[in-house]
């Protein structure tokens, strides 16, 4: 299950407390004209840059704005992001290698293994390392004309899938595979992903200011992502249909 994830991106707060080197840095004066360039261009309202060398911060700068509507905020070096779709490689598939590497699954194990009756319409084929590669020859989404709610009715779904493609033979991104592995990891664990990945991965690494569905606390800190089909601007929640509909 592929979820909104917010993480600090490039704050470094949950990874080192050694203080921010001077900002006026010649070294780093590159970077700096590239991101305000960037901003002036309007190719994007702000970013957070930080450079680790070996276990210390080397450079940390906040430049812009975190958010121009409904009112303008200054970015900040603690801002909190939405990583939308990267959530697939830092929790999703971070936490089926775990998985891999603890002996509890193998890649190439079927996902029938798992997902009773997966194997229908052509099916059968598919493996672990299919879902991890987008070859699995499921199409991208699911239909989000007609909505879902919750993360089972998304698997009954994805079960009644037939592939575009056989397994293996062509690349294709694909939301379904990632709402898949969740839910193996979910099976094979006995854990939620969101649960499973704070405390396999997140919480040894020290990552404390990443989370799924971050709680209200954090909203000060967070900058809004898209507008929504609610023509609102979510901070810290799901800003598209897949994980509406996965309620998060």
């Amino acid at each position: 299950m592929a979820v909104a994830l917010a993480s600090i991106f490039a704050a470094g707060r949950s990874v080192a407390q050694a203080p921010a080197p001077a900002q006026s840095n010649a070294g780093f004066a590159p970077i700096a004209s590239l991101v305000e360039a960037a901003i002036a261009r309007h190719e994007l309202p702000g970013a957070v840059v930080l450079i680790g060398r070996g276990d210390a911060i080397a450079y940390r700068r906040a430049f812009g704005q975190r958010a121009l509507a409904p009112s303008a905020e200054p970015m900040t070096d603690d801002t909190i992001f939405d990583l939308a779709s990267l959530t697939k490689v830092v929790a999703t598939t971070t936490s089926v290698m775990r998985l891999v590497e603890e002996g509890r699954l193998r890649i190439s194990d079927p996902v029938a293994q798992f997902i009773p009756d997966f194997g229908r319409h052509g099916k059968s084929g598919i493996a672990v390392r299919h879902l991890l590669t987008h070859t699995s020859g499921l199409r991208p989404d699911l239909e989000l004309e007609v909505e879902f709610h919750g993360a089972d009715e998304a698997i009954r779904r994805a079960i009644e899938e037939v592939p575009t493609a056989l397994a293996g033979e062509r690349f294709v991104y694909s939301d379904i595979n990632f709402f898949l592995l969740g839910d193996i990891v979910r099976r094979v664990s006995g854990e939620r992903l969101d649960r499973y990945a704070k405390a396999h991965i997140f919480d040894p690494l020290g990552m404390k200011d990443t989370t799924f569905l971050p709680p209200d606390g954090w909203r000060s800190r967070i900058a809004p992502t898209e507008r929504c089909r609610t023509l609102a601007w979510p901070c810290g929640g799901p800003g598209d249909g897949d994980v509406l509909f996965l309620r998060g």
